[in-house]
């Protein structure tokens, strides 16, 4: 009887054994979840921060929640300048920032700052920028990712063209023709601006964003070349009433990825985030951008701000002067000369409307 009932017991923790490991084998285990460090030089009423909260909701759509970010914004763990670099060292995980921030790093990443190179074709040149292929067919794409990788260790994820930057008048006063433009003090930020206003003729001064209000009201500066989202949201429609178009550039949004923390995801993790960063990079750059500067002049114009654009013979005028910063930008490097070819044969394609 005794012998019965262990033969009896020891069936049953056999039995559970076998149910156990059958159970183990056929239900999934639990997802697995990683957490990113993601750095954005935006502050939180940043029109672009705002941005990145799509972002965000499309990667957690689209990795079921595995992939998840712990957010700094306005540069809180590295500054603005070193964070490319931070980046690189691993510091933080994932980065939004403009290229030219760090064009001294990486000069093939600001390509999309050059005077005029997305006027009238933002959403063509954003496709061009972020198509992919073999051969010619992605060649303008891979320059850049390429750059990113050898010498920031970072995986370029996608870039936004965001804000217009025009021309910003002190007063009253409308800087519409180039003429109007000659030896003017002009704030500008530095990089490719600088050189734009010292192509026109103008005096540029450099200045933090901060000191840009005092500067208008005191006449430190005539105009500034600054976003049209600057006269709302910095309040520069108090003492600046023009906004002059064509932009002369639009500022760009670039987003990365440190290559050891993108190659830590599984495989899946990996291919949703590439998707959802192209997927969100379009909608910012052609959808919503667009729809913020057209609710933005409105906005300005209902407080007596006068938006003016160049004629067709200033506009031509205008791009003859700033080809010497094309060139400038050719010889920062092969790669960078290579993207210049290939962004002035794509433009003849646009105009010729192919």
């Amino acid at each position: 009887m005794m012998k019965a009932e262990r033969w009896t017991s020891l069936h049953r923790v056999l039995m559970a054994v076998m149910i156990f490991t059958l159970v183990a084998t056929v239900l999934p285990a639990e997802a697995k979840n990683y957490r990113l460090k993601f750095q954005m030089a935006w502050h939180t009423q940043h029109p672009q921060y705002k941005a990145y909260q799509e972002f965000i909701k499309i990667v957690k759509e689209k990795t079921d929640g595995q992939l998840k970010f712990t957010v700094f914004p306005a540069s809180q763990l590295i500054g603005r300048n070193e964070a490319l670099d931070g980046l690189k060292n691993g510091t933080i995980d994932m980065l939004a920032s403009c290229g030219a921030y760090y064009h001294g790093m990486v000069p093939e990443g600001d390509v999309d700052w050059l005077p005029y190179i997305s006027l009238d074709n933002r959403e063509k040149f954003w496709d061009y920028m972020n198509k992919t292929g073999e051969g010619k067919e992605g060649e303008f794409h891979d320059i850049i990712a390429d750059s990113y990788l050898e010498k920031a260790n970072a995986v370029w994820l996608t870039n936004v063209i965001c804000g217009s930057s025009g021309i910003i008048g002190r007063g009253e006063t409308a800087y519409d023709t180039v003429a109007s433009l000659k030896n003017i003090k002009l704030r500008a930020a530095g990089g490719v601006s600088t050189r734009v206003a010292k192509a026109w003729g103008a005096c540029p001064v450099t200045m933090a964003t901060g000191e840009i209000y005092p500067a208008l009201q005191r006449g430190t500066v005539d105009a500034l070349i600054f976003y049209a989202y600057g006269l709302k949201d910095y309040k520069f429609f108090e003492v600046a009433k023009t906004f002059s178009k064509p932009p002369v550039f639009t500022w760009a949004d670039d987003l990365w990825i440190n290559q050891q923390a993108f190659e830590r995801l599984p495989e899946h993790l990996q291919t949703a985030l590439k998707e959802a960063a192209h997927e969100w990079g379009r909608w910012a750059s052609v959808t919503y951008w667009p729809r913020y500067e057209e609710e933005n002049e409105k906005w300005c114009q209902e407080r007596k701000v006068k938006f003016v654009t160049m004629d067709p013979e200033n506009i031509k005028k205008s791009k003859e002067m700033l080809k010497e910063v094309w060139d400038w930008y050719a010889n920062e490097s092969p790669g960078c000369k290579r993207l210049v070819e290939l962004a002035k044969e794509e433009q003849k394609k646009w105009s010729a409307g192919m």
